[in-house]
């Protein structure tokens, strides 16, 4: 949590629609990302049935042979030798958790529309932060 103050309810509309702008950048390289790493998985899929197919159904040995490793360092996941199905795994509850928050601030700004009025007045806004999705608002006239 943290505390941001505004001069107006422009600035802190303005500062939403630049980290909503930042989000989709970043939305549209995970999505690519993802797609790139399903299409991984994809192939290794067909390259391991196609050997299944050779030897009859026996020795059906990955053809890139990955071992994870999961370490928990006080919380931190650190997997070590990522297999594409993990890489896969986590991309897509990255795009999830950045969907949702672009959500979020969208639904956000639209319920800040109607204070926009008061930056004629001269309006102070202190926004209650919390990770970067303002949580309360409160309003001091100037």
């Amino acid at each position: 949590m943290e505390l941001k103050t505004y001069k107006s309810v422009g600035d802190l509309i303005k500062e939403l629609d630049d980290e909503v702008n930042r989000i989709k950048t970043v939305l549209g390289e995970y999505l690519r990302r993802l797609d790139e790493s399903r299409a991984r998985v994809e192939k290794i899929k067909k390259a391991q049935e196609a050997i299944a197919k050779l030897t009859g159904g026996r020795g059906q040995v990955p053809v890139k042979p990955t071992t994870s490793q999961t370490i928990d360092l006080m919380g931190l996941k650190v997997i070590i030798n990522v297999s594409p199905d993990e890489e896969a795994e986590v991309l897509e509850e990255s795009v999830r958790t950045l969907q949702d928050k672009l959500n979020v601030l969208q639904r956000v700004r639209k319920a800040l529309e109607p204070l926009s009025t008061l930056d004629e007045g001269g309006t102070a806004i202190t926004a209650v932060m919390s990770d970067n999705i303002p949580t309360r608002l409160m309003l001091k006239v100037v």
